[in-house]
């Protein structure tokens, strides 16, 4: 039975909150408290203990959780940050924007920082690792803090893609930037990050830069911005945060049933199941030059795909001239192999085993 399988379809989930979110909305109008306030306090106190931390702060997207979670750890010009280019450019526009250059190590496998290749790229302007836990999959935390401690560095996670992920071992030692767009496993209905951390030099630099440098109304101690969270989009977001569990173990059944369908594919590469992964996107490679036939074979039969991503950073026109001479194998090649499936928790079982079952046949043709 031929169906449209769409790579993700945010109308679902706010058909399922929607009751919910009307309710909330007309409490929120009538409180009057639409900046900051007790609706981002809520949401900040409860998304940081969900997460094992003591300390949220609101920010307005995940760029600004970046740059101000690196800020916050006196990353500045001339300092150079160890991460990756199979990326969004956010990651690398944080570093970027403070001064300090992105220093860009290759992948494993799993589509994660080479830990095996870090220590190569220290340097004496050496000031932080920005580990990315893509697609949902968690960095090996323990073999980078234990570089970082040896190296006198600090570590920012880039947590953007990984809401609800298991972080394993010393989970709560450094502080992680998440975003909310709308797309992620715990989406805004609009623009929206966090900053999460145990540190109460971070926590306060954060709060007090993200609200025009105040430390109380008009008492202004540092040149701060505005990257306030919308108090509203928190009222929402707290209102997801409560299925962000059930939603996450969505994701893991559609992948368990991916992996369990397409693995023995000779041209298919599928890492095992991952149970520490909240599976933000599904991704696989198609090897011998077969992705984009595969891509639109699928579209074909009404399958929508997406490449994550199609460009890696040090390739993008914006850096591109700053990096003429990086090597970077993996990254490069697997940029040309990847493919990511439809995988979110508004996904039907017939749905799942339509795309099983289309991937199959292209690859049996």
């Amino acid at each position: 039975m031929r169906m449209k399988v769409p790579f993700l379809d945010v109308t679902r989930e706010w058909i399922f909150f929607e009751d919910k979110f009307l309710e909330e909305l007309k409490k929120f109008g009538r409180d009057g408290k639409y900046v900051l306030g007790p609706y981002t306090e809520e949401f900040e106190k409860k998304f940081s203990e969900a997460h094992g931390y003591k300390y949220g702060i609101g920010v307005s997207t995940g760029l600004a959780a970046l740059e101000t979670a690196l800020l916050a750890n006196d990353i500045g010009p001339g300092d150079e940050v160890i991460t990756v280019a199979n990326s969004a450019v956010a990651t690398s526009l944080a570093i970027s924007r403070l001064g300090a250059k992105p220093v860009f190590c290759d992948i494993d496998e799993k589509f994660l920082i080479d830990v095996s290749k870090i220590e190569a790229l220290v340097t004496p302007r050496t000031k932080a690792i920005l580990p990315v836990h893509l697609f949902g999959s968690v960095c090996d935390m323990e073999a980078i803090n234990g570089i970082v401690k040896k190296n006198n560095l600090i570590v920012v996670e880039d947590a953007c893609q990984a809401h609800g992920s298991g972080y394993g071992g010393p989970s709560t030692i450094n502080t992680k930037a998440f975003s909310f767009y709308p797309t992620k496993n715990l989406g805004a209905l609009g623009e929206g990050g966090m900053v999460i951390t145990n540190d109460e030099k971070v926590r306060d630099f954060v709060s007090s830069y993200r609200n025009y440098g105040q430390k109380e109304r008009y008492n202004h101690i540092i040149k701060g911005t505005n990257y306030r969270i919308g108090a509203l989009q928190c009222a929402f977001l707290g209102i997801k945060l409560e299925s962000l569990k059930d939603f996450v173990e969505k994701r893991k059944n559609i992948a368990k049933k991916y992996i369990g369908g397409l693995s023995s594919i000779d041209d298919l590469v599928i890492n095992p199941f991952d149970n520490t992964s909240s599976y933000h996107i599904f991704t696989a490679r198609v090897l011998n030059g077969k992705r984009d036939g595969s891509m639109k074979y699928l579209k074909e039969n009404e399958i929508d795909t997406a490449i994550y991503y199609p460009t890696p950073i040090h390739r993008q026109v914006c850096y591109k001239d700053e990096y003429v001479d990086i090597a970077l194998e993996n990254t490069d090649r697997f940029q040309n192999e990847i493919i990511s499936l439809p995988c979110y928790p508004f996904m039907n079982d017939d749905e799942v085993e339509y795309v099983i079952e289309k991937v199959i046949s292209f690859f049996k043709a």
